[in-house]
């Protein structure tokens, strides 16, 4: 009976180490998606403050105009360029819904196929 009970309590411990290890990843398109959309949302807000801070140090005195003016153009193109990628991931997203429905639509015979 001891025999029969270390065997399976090896074969539960090798199973505990072994499967993490064999798994399939669920690293799917979506949270890939999600976490570049969170790290665009956190750069946008980082420029926002960037934008305010400037605006306050110009305001107190710090920079000079041509300073100001120089980083406040640099940040506004920063901003600009995260904000396009940011809709352009909306869009991208919505196309692939849209397809994704239009598949489904296929499979269940309710949509026309034009060859």
């Amino acid at each position: 009976m001891t025999i029969f009970i270390a065997i399976i309590l090896t074969v539960l411990t090798f199973t505990f180490i072994v499967y993490p290890l064999v798994r399939p990843r669920r690293h799917s398109t979506d949270s890939a998606r999600n976490e570049h959309w969170q790290a665009l949302h956190s750069e946008r807000d980082t420029i926002y403050s960037m934008l305010k801070e400037l605006e306050f140090d110009f305001q107190s005195g710090i920079l000079t105009e041509e300073d100001y003016r120089e980083l406040e153009t640099k940040y506004k193109r920063k901003g600009i360029s995260i904000l396009k990628s940011i809709d352009s991931l909306g869009k991208s997203a919505d196309i692939e819904t849209e397809i994704e429905k239009q598949i489904l639509e296929l499979r269940r015979g309710e949509g026309e196929f034009y060859p």
